[in-house]
């Protein structure tokens, strides 16, 4: 009585064991059919060769199931126990491995901020700006960007932007204007994607506006190529592009001090004077407001490249800037709708 007593222990502490180990394992691939047949066959020979009696085969049948179930556990143990093993090395490799961190690619930084809503609080002078980045701005408010390659990237009021890589830009809605400087005629431009096409400056002053009625791009300097699915445009300076839904394209004439650009102007990079000549201002100035710079003389020419400039121009827009400088020069000059005139 004792002894059948100890069989059930043991086979308790068995089938405890092995429910332990699945656990452990997890879901595993089913025992495979050959295998199973092997030992199940193997099994029937053994009974069937040890069983003389002429009641043998009653008492094969009568017991071998409860030896396949045996046979299995014991089967079972054989695949668990490596399978259990390998899966908890391959958690524990994984658990260890170090985690692979993204580089971040930083493709500008924030150059002046406009407004005193959302956008002053989401952005200040001197942040990075990286690509994977959406910016928002409101009524009244305006961003502008200091690129990689040293261009200006300034985003208008009401306007949404997504920032793809260094030279590559989605416009979802609003306006924005690109400078990208002196290099006329460069290659691996800007690139501008709108819903009714991607724009592509050929080194160029110009801006891009996006709605859901159609795009328009106009041009201050350099030219712009337009790619409006397929239909090929292109935009010159002094030139004005409109795309309209259904309705083709047409071309207007636009000033490059226009008022226009005034919004543009409004969002000009403040100008650093240390170590600047009057000259390199001037350059400044005439660019940001669209005025040819002209000098009466080689003398006046001369006058200001040798003529440092002191002070800040922090918060001054490019007029304001111009006017506050000059004053504090020798110089004599005259400041019209289209050019600053320095005399001597």
């Amino acid at each position: 009585m004792s002894k059948d007593i100890d069989k059930t222990e043991a086979t308790t502490d068995d089938e405890r064991s092995l429910a332990d180990l699945l656990k452990l394992a997890g879901e595993r691939p089913e025992i495979p059919l050959g295998i199973e047949s092997r030992v199940y066959h193997q099994v029937q020979q053994e009974w069937r060769a040890s069983t003389t009696e002429p009641n043998g085969e009653k008492a094969y049948r009568s017991v071998h199931s409860s030896w396949r179930r045996k046979i299995f556990r014991r089967s079972l143990l054989r695949w668990i126990i490596p399978l259990g093993v390998t899966a908890t090395a391959a958690l524990v490799v994984v658990l260890s491995a170090p985690s692979v961190q993204v580089p971040v690619q930083t493709v500008a930084t924030v150059s002046r901020v406009v407004g005193s809503g959302q956008i002053s609080r989401q952005y200040s002078n001197g942040m990075s700006v990286n690509a994977g980045d959406v910016i928002s701005t409101g009524p009244d408010e305006g961003l502008s960007l200091l690129l990689a390659r040293g261009e200006s990237l300034r985003i208008g009021a009401n306007t949404q932007i997504r920032i793809d890589g260094k030279d590559r830009f989605t416009l979802s809605g609003g306006r924005i204007y690109a400078d990208t400087g002196l290099f006329v005629y460069r290659q691996d431009g800007l690139k501008i994607d709108t819903e009714f096409g991607q724009v592509t400056d050929v080194g160029t002053q110009f801006s891009v506006t996006a709605d859901t009625d159609g795009l328009d791009v106009a041009v201050r300097e350099g030219r712009v190529n337009i790619d409006n699915r397929g239909d090929l445009y292109s935009a010159r300076l002094g030139e004005r592009l409109i795309l309209r839904n259904g309705q083709g394209a047409s071309v207007d004439t636009i000033d490059s001090h226009d008022e226009y650009w005034n919004w543009v102007t409004d969002l000009a990079p403040e100008f650093d004077l240390q170590n600047k000549s009057l000259l390199d201002f001037l350059k400044w100035a005439a660019r940001e407001t669209g005025r040819e710079l002209a000098f009466d003389s080689n003398d006046s020419r001369l006058f200001a490249m040798r003529t440092d400039v002191h002070g800040s121009v922090v918060g001054l827009t490019p007029d304001e800037a111009l006017e506050a400088i000059l004053v504090t020069t020798t110089v004599h000059y005259r400041i019209g709708e289209d050019s600053i005139v320095i005399e001597r």
